[in-house]
């Protein structure tokens, strides 16, 4: 029996969730009991999610997992419940193969996966997504509408059945947790950004809780087979949003303000908005990833946006020299009901606790 990771986002998108599936990859790579890792990529093209890799070369994902280039080894799946843009895809693994991360041979995708066409970006384009809630008008809404409408194309039906190893995910996925292997469920988007949360309508196209991406993914985490359970739940200390009307942000502040460079989007390059902690909504997303348990693990990423002096920092003695961060992890702990396990100090260096 196997072991089921699902990294989340407890707030607005871009937390470092890449960055936390890197780690854990990582963790799973030199554990010398370990039978390997298995991850999947579930939902759509419109998240950019970041590894560095063993060469220090940062690779921004949107359809293959982020385990690719940090585990040759690892067993590389898109789910039924994802989107794929073949255009998308294609570049981005002709880009990692070039870059010695071999992904073909060991890539599979469910043939029950929606395929993105031009229609769906053109219907987001004239319906102005983008002006309105601040989609980044990447066509996934509008593929999954066409999906509910029965209209969607699946990969089985497309040249991309022929052009890829394409099986069923979800029974890949029970074997491999039965032969004791890591399956890393990553998920995309996040918490305040869910279909069903209070800032409709600005806000993405499916929900965005742990449970909905065990869903996409064809994984349950009841099965037998599964032996333990994490759920790992990522925040950063400035929930960002993205640019234009894209709904609320608590206490919205500006980089500058904060002594902070302008951050930019991954996959539109625009200038993110920044807000200050919200407790609330970090301990909304708790309970909503069945939370506080023991199964579910709290990781801040950026760390170094509250003390520039643990840049690179991989030991807990010298995380405990910053007040800054001890006095932010105690407040994350009250607000939540929950400690912190892990501290992203650079985007490619953590700290467990």
């Amino acid at each position: 029996m196997g072991t089921l990771q699902v990294v989340v986002d407890g707030q607005y998108g871009s937390v470092g969730k890449g960055a936390v599936c890197a780690h854990l990859a990582r963790e799973c790579l030199m554990a010398s009991n370990s039978p390997g890792l298995s991850a999947v990529r579930v939902a759509g093209p419109n998240a950019g999610h970041s590894a560095v890799d063993a060469a220090g070369r940062k690779w921004p994902l949107r359809q293959i997992p982020v385990a690719a280039v940090i585990d040759p080894d690892a067993r590389l799946y898109i789910a039924a419940g994802s989107e794929i843009d073949p255009q998308v895809l294609e570049a981005e693994i002709t880009l990692l193969e070039a870059g010695g991360h071999e992904i073909r041979e060991r890539l599979v995708i469910d043939p029950m996966a929606t395929v993105i066409d031009e229609v769906h970006l053109r219907l987001e384009a004239d319906a102005d997504l983008t002006g309105r809630i601040g989609s980044t008008g990447k066509g996934i809404g509008a593929a999954r509408a066409d999906r509910i409408m029965r209209r969607a194309a699946v990969v089985r039906d497309t040249a991309l059945n022929d052009l890829y190893n394409v099986a069923p995910v979800a029974p890949l996925l029970r074997i491999d947790l039965d032969y004791d292997r890591t399956v890393q469920v990553e998920g995309t988007q996040g918490y305040g950004l869910g279909l069903h949360h209070a800032n409709y309508p600005q806000v993405t196209s499916s929900n965005c809780r742990a449970i909905d991406f065990m869903a996409m993914a064809g994984v349950s985490p009841w099965d037998e087979v599964v032996d333990d359970l994490q759920i790992w739940l990522v925040f950063r200390p400035y929930p960002i949003r993205v640019a234009g009307n894209s709904g609320p942000l608590l206490d919205e502040t500006t980089w500058a303000e904060l002594g902070l460079p302008d951050e930019h989007t991954t996959v539109t390059q625009k200038v993110r908005r920044v807000g200050r902690w919200d407790g609330k909504l970090a301990r909304e997303a708790v309970y909503a990833n069945g939370g506080p348990s023991d199964k579910l693990y709290l990781a801040l990423t950026m760390a170094d946006q509250l003390d520039e002096g643990i840049v690179g920092v991989t030991t807990q003695r010298a995380l405990q020299m910053s007040e800054p961060v001890l006095e932010f992890l105690d407040r994350v702990d009250a607000d939540c009901d929950q400690a912190v396990s892990l501290v992203g100090t650079s985007d490619r260096t953590a700290v467990r606790l």
